[in-house]
């Protein structure tokens, strides 16, 4: 099926409706707001380096979207993810639908975000913050293999502090890590986000290797505060080391914002880091 071009009224700012987070993470790095993103509150709360979005509208579920509500709003276009299963001719019925294959299509979520930025550059030429792709690459490049080399764990805290989420080749903030300069100690398999669920206990097998915790923000703070007894946590190398840093708050999800906000963090904690 041939996309459908944009067409937004020349007088007008665009009129976008996201159900993916990388793509109107994206968007408002070059100042478009979207008029609708799905799981507002979820978007909010992981993208908190954003402006507040007061007058933007929640879709529903990423998964299962308000269709009805998007028929009603009319956008110009529908930011979709590539790996969803929601219907593309359904939602072409309402509007043009770009898909955003930033996750979960393999390669390097780093290259594929920049792909996708120049892609959303070219239908919306006109947006004020065209500049801001270009900062953003400028920063990228200044941090290429600026930390220096050692190996490091990724990690995002689970419920259950018996295991963690630990993040490789394949997700944005793996892309991050190899980018800058750095080792990831997890060689292991991965889903197609790149990251998979492991045992506490395999932290063990890689005693030089760093930690850092994908900060999530409040969820983040309450999973710590229930390590601070665990014993198997703190027979990990790292922690018994003092070599566990907490990032700043980043999304897992995010395009080419979250990924050089979070390679720069990385390069500078490295770069001082024993």
């Amino acid at each position: 099926m041939q996309a459908r071009s944009i067409k937004a009224a020349p007088s007008l700012k665009p009129y976008v409706a996201s159900i993916d987070w990388a793509a109107a993470e994206t968007l408002i790095a070059i100042g478009i707001e979207p008029a609708a993103i799905a799981d507002l509150s979820g978007f909010r709360a992981s993208f908190s380096h954003l402006p507040a979005m007061n007058d933007v509208i929640d879709l529903g579920s990423t998964w299962e979207p308000n269709l009805e509500l998007l028929d009603r709003l009319k956008p110009d276009a529908i930011y979709l993810p590539s790996w969803s299963a929601i219907s593309r001719p359904q939602l072409a019925k309402i509007a043009p639908v770009r898909l955003c294959d930033i996750h979960g299509s393999g390669g390097d979520p780093i290259e594929r975000a920049r792909i996708f930025a120049t892609d959303v550059l070219r239908d919306f030429p006109d947006a004020p913050g065209q500049g801001n792709i270009q900062q953003l690459e400028q920063r990228l490049t200044g941090v290429a293999g600026a930390a220096k080399s050692r190996r490091v764990f990724l990690l995002n805290l689970r419920s259950n502090n018996r295991f963690v989420n630990v993040y490789a080749t394949g997700s944005l903030p793996g892309s991050a890590l190899t980018h800058v300069g750095l080792e990831n100690a997890w060689q292991g398999p991965v889903n197609g986000f790149g990251f998979t669920s492991i045992g506490v206990e395999k932290l063990l097998q890689t005693p030089d290797a760093s930690v850092v915790i994908l900060n999530q923000n409040d969820r983040t703070t309450e999973m710590l505060s229930r390590l601070d007894d665990n014993i198997l946590w703190r027979s990990i190398p790292a922690v018994r080391s003092g070599k566990v840093h907490i990032s700043p708050p980043v999304s897992v999800f995010g395009g080419l914002v979250s990924a050089t906000n979070f390679a720069e963090w990385l390069a500078t904690t490295f770069d001082r880091a024993a």
